[in-house]
């Protein structure tokens, strides 16, 4: 052997022993715990992990921030074996664009101890197994225990506070989690906004069945984003991630709200751009910025929640609803509340018959008498009564509606404007065409308030506000405002809705609310379609599966639930459901149901598909005008180790179509 060719060699054992060195002092650096507690919710013992920083016993009087970290499907709270193959995406983590080889922790490709090494945190790994279930996680899409993950949380927490040396405030929480696991990291920030300071996603899955068991609901969590307002949120979202169009669909959807909100996207010289925990020194800066720099509590916030009871920003709020739907609390401040009930996400129509208690945080004077005026929003009625507070300053509010706004005041306090709805002047806008924005404006607060100005503002680039500035004159105490309008339009044809914020600044107040504008562009007409009223269809996943109800003749006929299917241009083995939407008067609109069918992707995404209900009296011949939206797969399913975000595309059509009834 040559000189040179020695010690290059030589040269490359000495780098190569250097790294393996680091790679073993940082493993030796930090303590690992894997260890069980008893957990009342679960009834049994669970399993969790704890990354503790090198020097934690050093000094017993430090308390360190903790980042909870949910694995993806396939993981445990402690990884595989080391050498043991692992179909846990976070377990193969390296960072191979920065040149950091480091195997470390007890699993020998898990790097967060190599994070925790060099910061003052625990990470805190809990373990979603669930044994009849296993490799997924979490007990969800769909749920077959009572027992719930999301209602463990908040008892993992208190136990490890309670066990370790924690900064045990929300300033000191945050949590992130992959795959499914960034969908729990979702589902848990969203819940619990005010446990925690900051939330983040690798690659999550946008959506799954959550839910009581009794009462699941297929989220989708690109209609719970007004959950994050005032919650710090970050995703990492891959090149060739097979989650990568939903998860474009999430980053989307988050940045026409008004969020903290960030995306860092990578590509081939990252995992080659695949699904993986990639870049955890990034995430996890940003969670130890956020645990220096905590973001505070909103003074107006807003929740969506699939559970008829739930407790948020100590607000406690209870219902009767025994069906599946969501319970919205928007524009939520000291001045008041709406609230509205969905039977889905994000324009099925109302919960019937609700009634509904909430108590309030203790932002009010203890034991006093506070004025409550209550807008009964569909009917436009409002209400009034006397209300008095606890020792602790909050108020116990009882109400029955499925769309209210509720204000709270003092004799002498100054006039609140809230927005309690908006009117458009057509009923199914379009791309390009002009509509009107009429908002529903009510002064709910204690005196008559003059001089508002009102800005309308767009949140998607694809819209344009043509009159966007109104000046407003009196609005009087307890009366409603009708009067002025914004012009708008549409630029895209494939935006679906159209997020906006209106503002409005009248004395020493600015508020702002926040609203959604649907729209029905159809771009083409669909000419092959077939009508499910109780035939069988072959779909994607659920193969032979009973669609509609009525004679299965394939005709629409009066009295019948009827489904609209088409299928791909690609592929005529399969039938995918529409989501519908029309105004004719003799579709009973508001009795509508909306079915989920499985995709073929992974992803815990479902096809919607309408069924409507035809009137009895439709006369024969008639024609209902549907406008419609489907999507399927456009490249195949090709493997996706091979292909990653290739794989699983999938292409939306809208379209519009008409359907005669026969009788």
């Amino acid at each position: 052997m040559q000189l040179s060719s020695f010690l290059s060699l030589s040269l490359c054992l000495l780098l190569l022993s250097g790294q393996l060195s680091r790679a073993q002092s940082s493993e030796a650096k930090v303590i690992i715990k894997d260890t069980t507690h008893f957990s009342e919710v679960f009834d049994e013992s669970r399993h969790y992990r704890l990354i503790l920083p090198p020097d934690y016993y050093e000094h017993p009087n430090r308390k360190y921030p903790v980042i909870y970290f949910f694995h993806g499907y396939g993981g445990r709270y402690n990884g595989p074996a080391d050498g043991e193959r692992s179909v846990s995406a976070e377990a193969r983590y390296y960072d191979e664009f920065n040149g950091n080889i480091a195997r470390t922790g007890p699993d020998s490709l898990d790097n967060f101890a190599a994070y925790v090494s060099k910061h003052d945190v625990i990470v805190a790994k809990w373990d979603g197994y669930v044994a009849n279930q296993y490799p997924r996680p979490y007990d969800i899409g769909p749920v077959k225990e009572d027992k719930q993950f999301i209602d463990y949380f908040p008892e993992f927490v208190r136990y490890v506070d309670a066990h370790y040396r924690t900064i045990p405030s929300r300033e000191g929480r945050a949590v992130s989690g992959l795959s499914m696991g960034g969908f729990m990291s979702m589902f848990v920030a969203s819940k619990y906004p005010h446990l925690i300071s900051s939330a983040s996603f690798f690659c999550p899955s946008s959506a799954f069945i959550i839910g009581p068991k009794a009462l699941q609901a297929y989220t989708s969590f690109e209609e719970m984003g007004k959950n994050y307002v005032g919650l710090p949120i970050r995703m990492h979202i891959g090149a060739k991630d097979f989650l990568r169009q939903h998860d474009l669909g999430l980053d989307q959807a988050f940045k026409t709200l008004e969020l903290y909100y960030e995306s860092w996207h990578y590509g081939v010289n990252y995992f080659n751009g695949f699904h993986n925990t990639v870049n955890i020194e990034g995430q996890f800066d940003f969670h130890m910025k956020n645990f220096r720099r905590p973001i505070p509590k909103p003074e107006q916030w807003y929740h969506i929640d699939v559970y008829p009871n739930f407790e948020v920003w100590n607000y406690v709020l209870k219902s009767n609803r025994t069906s599946v739907g969501y319970t919205l609390l928007e524009a939520v401040s000291q001045e008041g509340f709406k609230v509205q009930t969905k039977q889905w996400l994000p324009d099925g129509p109302a919960v019937p018959s609700l009634s509904f208690e909430l108590t309030t945080d203790g932002l009010y004077a203890p034991n006093t008498i506070y004025q409550v005026m209550r807008l009964d929003v569909p009917k436009q009625k409002i209400s009034k009564q006397e209300v008095q507070t606890d020792a602790e300053g909050r108020l116990r509010l009882q109400w029955q509606g499925d769309q209210t706004d509720i204000g709270i005041y003092q004799q002498g306090d100054s006039g609140y404007i809230s927005m309690a709805n908006y009117n458009l002047d057509t009923d199914m806008p379009t791309a390009w065409k002009e509509i009107r924005l009429t908002p529903l404006l009510w002064n709910k607060g204690g005196k008559a308030v003059d001089s508002i100005q009102a800005e309308l503002i767009a949140q998607d680039e694809d819209i344009e506000v043509l009159s966007s500035q109104q000046t407003i004159g009196n609005i009087a105490r307890g009366a409603l405002y009708q009067q002025t309008s914004f012009s708008l339009r549409s630029r895209n044809p494939k935006l679906d809705r159209a997020k906006l914020k209106l503002v409005l600044q009248y004395a020493d107040k600015k508020e702002q609310f926040l609203l959604e504008v649907p729209f029905y562009t159809p771009e083409a007409e669909l000419e092959n379609f077939a009508i499910a009223d109780g035939g069988r269809f072959s779909l994607e996943v659920e193969g032979n599966t009973l669609l509609g109800k009525g004679n299965a003749d394939g005709k629409a006929n009066p009295g019948e639930w009827i489904s609209i299917l088409a299928q791909s241009d690609l592929d005529t083995t399969y039938w995918y459901g529409l989501k519908l939407f029309t105004t004719d008067p003799y579709v009973d609109w508001q009795n509508r149901k909306l079915k989920y069918f499985s995709r073929n992707d992974w992803s815990g995404t479902q096809r919607p598909a309408s069924e409507l209900y035809i009137s009895p009296d439709c006369p024969d011949g008639h024609k209902i005008t549907l406008y419609g939206i489907y999507d399927f797969p456009k490249a195949g399913n090709i493997p996706r180790d091979n292909q990653g975000a290739l794989s699983f595309i999938h292409e939306t059509r809208r379209v519009s179509f008409t359907v005669e009834v026969r009788k």
